[in-house]
């Protein structure tokens, strides 16, 4: 899910959220919507119809809290991942993981000028590895990009211990090789 993606169900998720909060005062102040709904307020005080919408708004906030907490606690590997040991435990960030996906890149000498990595939890306790580049115009895209990924996989796995699921590698830009011109 993209961040604009989860912006917009973040936002929508705070708005159910505030407008079920609203609806159900409705139930404790019955005057708040006589002037402006006068079908709501007969609704929210007759009897029956009472506990109904007080149940339907108590879901819709339930799954708007959830709805929100899970906005933000997914999309990123934002927790280490950890390796245990006869001696203790050993906490791998994130951040650590994508700089070792870096480092296999640049170092797989395939033209690239520049390179931004993500990783993000994946099936089965695995990783998606999702690394952007910048190329110079002399490579050969399909074969060097194959290496990149075989190498940020195998490195990631031989690192860390952790399995990776997927490195998917995009080209955003490619760039014209600048001459280096030497002065005597």
């Amino acid at each position: 899910m993209n961040s604009f993606v989860r912006a917009l169900l973040f936002i929508y998720s705070v708005v159910i959220a505030v407008l079920s909060v609203v609806l159900l005062y409705a139930t404790v102040d019955e005057g708040i919507f006589s002037d402006i709904l006068k079908n709501l307020n007969a609704l929210t005080t007759g009897p029956v119809s009472k506990y109904i919408y007080i149940g339907v708004l108590l879901l819709l906030f339930i799954i708007s809290i959830v709805s929100i907490t899970n906005i933000i606690t997914t999309g990123r590997l934002n927790r280490t991942r950890l390796r245990k040991n006869d001696i203790g435990t050993v906490d791998i960030g994130p951040d650590a993981i994508e700089s070792i996906a870096l480092n296999a890149a640049k170092s797989a000498q395939v033209g690239i000028k520049s390179a931004r990595c993500h990783v993000a939890p994946a099936k089965n306790q695995t990783l998606r590895v999702t690394i952007s580049t910048e190329l110079y115009s002399n490579v050969e895209i399909p074969s060097s990009m194959a290496k990149v990924q075989e190498k940020v996989k195998k490195d990631i796995e031989r690192f860390t211990g952790i399995a990776v699921e997927q490195v998917i590698v995009r080209v955003s830009k490619v760039e014209q090789a600048q001459a280096k011109v030497e002065s005597r």
